[in-house]
């Protein structure tokens, strides 16, 4: 977080005193739990989406910040919680270059300790603690919507042949969900009209959209030592990305003894082989399919811009578009 925020010294202020609220949570809780979690909760992450909660509850009239920062600590905690359940879905050993909880307590203490920043985010969120600024059961529907898009994903995981509208649900329900409630929960705490508040979301939801498109791109262009991510380990793990989803749809335009993509991922009893899966990941570059998942990234982000430009407040909106710009580079 440290140099992703210099453009910004205030947010990148609320930001560090989100992390120590977590923190905070963390250290009241149970010895056993002080133990997990406390390497897990500064691992070092950007902080996405928690700043985005602080700049939207800035759009409106001055917002009370002491909320703000609550909000934006039950965002960053939901988002944790999500990534120890995630690593124990992908057997994930390492996240940035840190164990994770999984790989350091197994699957069984691992999902409590992700239920555990969960319940906390949920007492947070809760009337006592947080006052009526957001409102519960949307926090509730994206929680629903992110655990069934994991569920669909490891339910279908090695068909790598979905529709893209399988796609688009899917990540639209384990990103762009909670992009969007950060940013809906900002204007919320801003005291926001609820159109404003729906542009708002709007903005967070193509954001998501972008981001994870653009984090499903680096599978097949990624720099590990810059990004932290290895070519192909989607297609490894059996996780079909819009990139090969674009790169198989170009195929059916070929005769089907050219379809050299197509029968290399047709056997679905067993995981792809090294050697298949960096032939994979050059097919889908040949067939053009990273080229225009970019495109369709773009388009979100224009969608994203567009209503960013609206906002009353230019200041506010060219914060956000800093922070999108910088999201955006992470793709080159």
């Amino acid at each position: 977080m440290q140099d992703f925020y210099e453009h910004a010294p205030e947010l990148k202020q609320e930001l560090q005193s989100v992390q120590t609220t977590i923190e905070k949570t963390v250290e009241n809780a149970h010895a056993f739990i002080r133990t997990l979690l406390r390497s897990h909760v500064q691992s070092g992450g950007k902080m996405l989406r928690p700043a985005l909660v602080l700049l939207c509850s800035q759009l409106g009239d001055e917002s009370d910040r002491d909320k703000a920062i609550s909000i934006a600590s039950v965002l960053e905690m939901i988002h944790l919680a999500s990534l120890a359940h995630d690593d124990i879905i992908d057997s994930a050993k390492t996240r940035r270059g840190v164990p994770t909880l999984f790989a350091q307590t197994g699957a069984k203490q691992a999902v409590l300790a992700g239920d555990y920043l969960l319940a906390r985010a949920l007492a947070l969120v809760s009337a006592e603690e947080s006052g009526d600024m957001i409102n519960t059961q949307i926090v509730s529907n994206a929680l629903a919507r992110l655990c069934e898009s994991e569920l669909e994903q490891d339910a279908g995981q090695g068909n790598f042949f979905i529709s893209k509208t399988t796609y688009f649900r899917r990540i639209g329900g384990k990103t762009a969900s909670l992009f969007a409630l950060s940013c809906y929960a900002g204007a919320s705490v801003g005291k926001l009209s609820e159109i404003e508040r729906m542009v708002c979301h709007r903005i967070g939801y193509a954001m998501g959209m972008a981001f994870q498109i653009q984090d499903d791109i680096l599978d097949y262009v990624g720099n590990k030592e810059r990004l932290g991510k290895l070519t192909g380990k989607d297609l490894k793990e059996g996780i079909p990305t819009l990139p090969l989803l674009l790169a198989l749809e170009a195929e059916q335009e070929m005769n089907e003894q050219e379809r050299k993509l197509t029968a290399l991922l047709i056997p679905r009893n067993k995981p792809l082989s090294k050697v298949s899966v960096t032939k994979a990941v050059a097919l889908v570059k040949t067939l053009g399919g990273v080229q225009k998942a970019d495109y369709i990234a773009q388009s979100y982000k224009e969608r994203a811009l567009k209503d960013i430009q609206s906002l009353k407040n230019h200041e506010i909106g060219m914060q956000l578009t800093q922070l999108f710009e910088k999201l955006a580079v992470r793709s080159g």
